[in-house]
């Protein structure tokens, strides 16, 4: 029987292994960066936020009867984006499929295996990169200058940029080499996986208390250096917002019959407490650029977290 990629086998195959590697993901990063559903149309949606009212409680004398000091509620606007995303065509001889043993099931589950983990790589990435872009674009919050290797001291001094707040940091972002230098100076009392092709891991020496996610991801990358993230709860949010599109076709006229298969998709990006104003549908250069981000949070501490610039 000829060989003929199911669709469904590869969109059902797609989906387990991205909610799967999803919860996982979501809850080994302690929320620092999250993935979820929301289906929306548009290119980008714009989120307003109760902004925080400056000296909210004050002292009273129980023996005035001056009026009351009006306080404003203001918003706080955040312009979130949309990336796309595809496969392009992947085209394959059926021959070479039955050569190695593989019925259409089969190779309809191992596609749809590697799209999945290939989609979510994508959007983590390109959520890296917009993070490091907006924390760089706020220098109240940037410690180093590229010119000195990871250290915990210096991983200590990124988190006093939120003072009272730095507890907010949950997590760790760096490169594999980053986290490396660190195994150097010993690590003890943590626990390793490996989710959707990158390392996470939680433990108290090596992080001060944070869990640690390590992708070699080129957004990690600065002018000078490279970046380590230090990211609050929902600091990088991405959302799938469209439904997965996956279309297959058996193609003649060659030698050799051949199937073609091509999937694509959308999410929607938002970094806490910044405004990305680099228009729609940005390519990678765009949505890199400091000059495209700017803080929207009143206060610095409600943001996406700190940015440490190493060697």
């Amino acid at each position: 029987m000829a060989l003929k990629i199911d669709d469904e086998i590869v969109k059902t195959s797609m989906t387990e292994v991205m909610m799967q590697n999803i919860a996982e993901f979501n809850d080994a990063t302690r929320g620092g960066i999250t993935l979820s559903t929301e289906y929306f149309m548009g290119d980008a949606i714009d989120v307003s936020k109760i902004a925080e009212i400056a000296n909210l409680v004050a002292g009273r004398d129980p023996t005035s009867d001056a009026d009351a000091t009006v306080k404003g509620v203001s918003s706080v606007d955040e312009h979130n984006i949309a990336i796309y995303f595809t496969t392009g065509s992947i085209e394959f001889k059926n021959v070479d499929a039955r050569r190695y043993g593989s019925d259409a099931d089969a190779f309809s589950r191992a596609i749809g295996v590697q799209i999945g983990i290939g989609f979510l790589n994508y959007v983590v990435n390109r959520g890296v990169m917009a993070a490091t872009a907006a924390m760089t674009s706020e220098a109240s919050i940037v410690t180093g200058n590229g010119t000195a290797a990871v250290s915990y001291e210096l991983m200590n001094d990124a988190l006093a940029k939120f003072g009272d707040a730095s507890g907010s940091v949950v997590a760790w972002v760096m490169k594999g080499v980053t986290y490396h230098a660190l195994n150097k100076d010993g690590i003890t009392n943590v626990i390793t996986d490996n989710i959707a092709g990158s390392i996470v891991r939680t433990g108290e020496t090596p992080a001060l208390g944070r869990t640690v996610f390590v992708t070699d991801a080129t957004g990690l990358s600065m002018t000078a250096g490279v970046a380590v993230l230090g990211l609050t709860v929902g600091g990088v949010a991405i959302i799938e917002r469209m439904a997965r599109q996956i279309v297959s076709d058996t193609v003649g006229g060659s030698a050799n019959i051949k199937t073609t298969i091509q999937a694509e998709g959308e999410a929607s990006l938002d970094i806490k407490g910044y405004t990305f104003t680099g228009g729609d549908a940005p390519d990678d250069a765009t949505l890199g650029a400091a000059a495209n981000w700017s803080l929207a949070a009143t206060d610095v501490k409600s943001s996406a977290g700190v940015i440490l610039n190493i060697l």
